[in-house]
């Protein structure tokens, strides 16, 4: 995991929100302390920065659409892990030849 070294107000110019915006967000516990941020979540303030500025979302609906978010991506991994099984099982039935037999007593 990528983990970028920056002060608070680097980190605030860097991903273009207020420094009591980061703090409060680190206090809460949906971003680590400073002064070591993974990248994922480097991205993820950049994500609120876009929502607030470009999207203009209240900051209390930030978090659901987040959640929302996340829940998304998961719902599609776990698409993607379904179509990859079935096109197994699939492939693995064109493979395996059946043999009709009658039982005779």
């Amino acid at each position: 995991m990528l983990v970028r070294r920056m002060s608070l107000e680097e980190l605030a110019l860097a991903v273009g929100l207020p420094v009591p915006v980061l703090k409060y967000l680190a206090d809460i516990g949906y971003i680590h302390p400073f002064p070591q941020l993974p990248a994922a979540e480097f991205d993820e303030l950049r994500r609120i920065r876009r929502l607030i500025d470009d999207l203009e979302v209240p900051s209390d609906a930030i978090d659901l659409v987040l959640h929302m978010r996340r829940r998304m991506l998961a719902m599609q991994r776990e698409i993607a892990r379904l179509r990859a099984e079935l096109a197994y099982r699939r492939a693995l039935d064109r493979v395996t030849t059946w043999v009709d037999a009658d039982w005779y007593e």
